[in-house]
């Protein structure tokens, strides 16, 4: 197996484009992990289940309860790597949220309504 580099690089905070395209890059990079390892455990249950059963007596049903709690592992290990990539987009929307909403507001003068009868 071709070993493969999975860096982000060194983070520059900066601006908040750059910190945009930081998550949007470790989203990109993480995605496709996803999809690889919930098919990867479909595949791992698939052969575990052809397994000889270790008794007899129960026709077979023992691979197949083994076999899907071994691919489970693999499963959790894809909602895990879902739940990093929602992350990052929270990261980033959060960041909106907290910094640049405060900083529009700075930056332009609101109109006042005045609501009183005259």
């Amino acid at each position: 197996m071709a070993e493969q580099s999975f860096s982000l690089g060194d983070p520059e905070f900066f601006s908040p484009r750059a910190i945009r395209e930081y998550c949007e890059n470790g989203r990109k990079l993480i995605r496709p992990l996803y999809h690889e390892l919930h098919v990867s455990a479909e595949e791992l249950e698939m052969v575990l289940r052809d397994v000889q059963s270790s008794n007899p007596q129960m026709f077979g049903q023992d691979s197949k309860v083994r076999a899907r709690i071994v691919a489970k592992h693999l499963r959790q290990s894809a909602e895990a790597v879902e739940v990093a990539s929602a992350s990052l987009a929270r990261t980033y929307q959060s960041f909106r949220k907290h910094y640049l909403a405060e900083a529009n507001a700075k930056s332009r003068p609101r109109r006042q309504f005045d609501v009183t009868d005259q």
